[in-house]
């Protein structure tokens, strides 16, 4: 791995709390980070941080990985101080009972639990059956409702409470790698290009997307307003190599092998083919996903913009989604940015896009 991976950035993109709808910790850090290398910085009034570096070049190029990551949102405190929630994005409710959990609040992060009716007291037909998300609660140590309240009112945003732990070799750990990996990605894919301004010839729009996780929203809005002519969606992607997957499903997709490409019906074939040469001149390593239709990314969307965008999906190796514990790569994340950095170079006016 390149000694120029920024493990203190991801960990920063990590620690900012960032559900769907409330994404704007994440986005003063991307921000900050877009105002060093860019020419503009904007937010529009969804969120979406855009930021465009040779804004003249041609053709326009928008790189976007979503910033939000799942949430719960407290919606009633009972008379003894307990929080019942909903969620917010896609979760399993397997993975939450017992999880710690973060209650994000003007005055600063209050600590809990998700509580559930223990195995001891369960009838037999209760056992070995996931409860559903009604019957779980946030327990925060309070003794009343009046207690609660004061710390955690309804409305209070909430996150698991896992952060980025290194694992073996260059694997990591953490909740919100979908898609703070990605988000990592294409800024530090900025950064990059930023420093090597004289060979870029497209105009970068790099888009920090909010809403994902509840239905693409944030790209729909931010492609309209960039009208790129070339687009490419980085998120990530589950992996073939855990137990209980299947290759013959989903692919040989394994954690270190490198960034995944999908080939289908939501990504322009020249778009493709010219991610997979920029991988073959760099040497990278880079693996195939077919996807023949719905990608569940924010490319699905990106593709029908305004008029229509010529899209790409580059995805990194993810296992364990919507858990409380991803797991990448970190040499997949800095294969992603190399392969990014070199496609952007690449792009020239007049590039072919039409199929």
């Amino acid at each position: 791995m390149g000694e120029e991976f920024r493990l203190s950035l991801l960990e920063e993109l990590i620690e900012r709390p960032s559900p769907s709808g409330f994404e704007q910790p994440v986005q003063e850090v991307v921000r900050r980070e877009c105002a060093r290398y860019a020419d503009t910085v904007s937010t529009d009034v969804h969120g979406n941080v855009i930021a465009a570096l040779n804004p003249a070049g041609q053709p326009r190029l928008m790189l976007t990985a979503h910033c939000d990551e799942l949430g719960l949102l407290v919606r009633y405190i009972d008379e003894q101080g307990f929080l019942y929630f909903s969620p917010i994005g896609g979760f399993d409710p397997a993975t939450l009972p017992g999880e710690r959990v973060l209650l994000h609040t003007a005055s600063g992060p209050v600590p809990g639990v998700i509580g559930v009716k223990p195995i001891h007291l369960q009838e037999a037909e209760e056992r070995g059956k996931a409860p559903p998300l009604k019957q779980l609660w946030i327990d925060i140590g309070a003794s009343s409702k009046k207690e609660a309240e004061e710390l955690a009112p309804p409305g209070t945003v909430v996150t698991r409470a896992t952060r980025l732990q290194p694992l073996r070799g260059s694997l990591v750990t953490s909740r919100g790698l979908d898609d703070k990996a990605g988000l990592y990605a294409v800024l530090e894919t900025l950064r990059r290009v930023a420093a090597q301004r004289q060979q870029l010839r497209a105009a970068l729009y790099v888009v920090s997307a909010v809403q994902e996780e509840i239905g693409s929203r944030g790209v729909r809005t931010s492609a309209y307003a960039v009208q790129p002519e070339v687009a490419i969606a980085v998120d990530v992607a589950p992996t073939a190599d855990h137990p209980q997957t299947s290759k013959q499903e989903i692919g040989d997709i394994r954690l270190g092998a490198g960034p995944i490409v999908t080939i289908g019906a939501h990504v322009n074939p020249r778009v493709y083919e010219l991610l997979a040469q920029a991988a073959r001149e760099a040497g990278l390593s880079y693996q195939l996903d077919p996807t023949p239709g719905r990608t569940a990314t924010d490319v699905d969307l990106l593709q029908v913009s305004r008029e229509g965008v010529a899209t790409g999906l580059v995805s990194i190796p993810c296992r364990y989604l919507h858990t409380g514990s991803e797991i990448v790569s970190l040499e997949d994340i800095e294969e992603t940015v190399a392969l990014l950095t070199r496609f952007t170079l690449a792009l020239s006016p007049g590039v072919n896009l039409i199929p």
